[in-house]
């Protein structure tokens, strides 16, 4: 199969958070596996902004919420002829046991991280350009200076708290994104636009390019209808010109 470029449009605020706080814990994941001190002080950075995304709203509560909204449309199918019932019993046997670890969290998620001195710190001279200096914080210095087996003991234990949520949002996105099949598209002149059945409830829009391509979409979605212009990927200092041709593509609209 051709490697595509797949570009996600969240349809509400929650499944917005979900995406951006995918993001953060792939970022974490992937720093995590490397030895540098610029490695290890970039998954810290992303565990204070984690920190800072779940400090602006109930967001265990929205987690819970979703999954069992979605846990429940999923009880639905069971019955239903032709479907792979090994593969659903399984999401929702996941399901159930992130929401039984979730209800066990007590409080906000990663509270216990705001009396952590060292990243209380950190998170003070961030907003300064270049603050973290080994003048600025010198303990900070210290342990980035430690072996790599000392950091990433240090890092999985800041990152614990974060754990069952990194596990419920994976889960969350992989069933709206598996909830609908890619069709084929095409955008004639480089734009495309399409109704949503407000009866419906579509959490996210997916299009899929091949990795070849020099155009990429500006999504815009309304409660109504959505949009996708197709513009060139030219020269990154210029403004971004919607193309002219026909834009062959696959789209998904998860609906759940």
């Amino acid at each position: 199969m051709p490697k595509q470029i797949i570009f996600e449009q969240p349809m509400n605020e929650h499944v917005r958070t979900f995406l951006r706080l995918e993001h953060l814990f792939n970022q974490f994941h992937q720093h995590l596996k490397h030895k540098s001190e610029c490695d290890t002080q970039s998954a810290v950075k992303v565990i204070l902004d984690i920190q800072s995304m779940l400090g602006r709203g109930d967001i265990k509560r929205e987690t819970i919420k979703e999954l069992e909204r979605q846990n429940t449309n999923l009880q639905s199918f069971v019955e239903i002829p032709g479907i792979n019932h090994g593969k659903l019993t399984h999401i929702i046997s996941e399901q159930k046991v992130c929401l039984d670890e979730l209800h066990d969290i007590d409080g906000n998620i990663g509270q216990e991280l705001q009396k952590n001195e060292l990243l209380n710190s950190i998170r003070q001279r961030l907003s300064m350009p270049g603050g973290l200096c080994e003048f600025d914080l010198p303990v900070y210095a210290h342990w980035l200076k430690q072996a790599y087996e000392k950091r990433h003991e240090t890092l999985l234990e800041w990152f614990a708290p974060f754990a069952t949520l990194n596990k419920t949002i994976n889960l969350i996105l992989q069933v709206i994104r598996d909830s609908t099949d890619t069709i084929d598209e095409i955008a004639e002149d480089g734009f495309y636009q399409k109704s949503l059945d407000t009866n419906l409830s579509c959490l996210m829009i997916r299009v899929l390019l091949p990795d070849d391509t020099p155009v990429f979409p500006e999504i815009s979605a309304g409660k109504h209808r959505f949009t996708i212009r197709f513009l060139i990927a030219g020269d990154l200092a210029d403004r971004p010109e919607q193309d002219k041709k026909k834009v062959e593509f696959k789209l998904a609209c998860c609906i759940l």
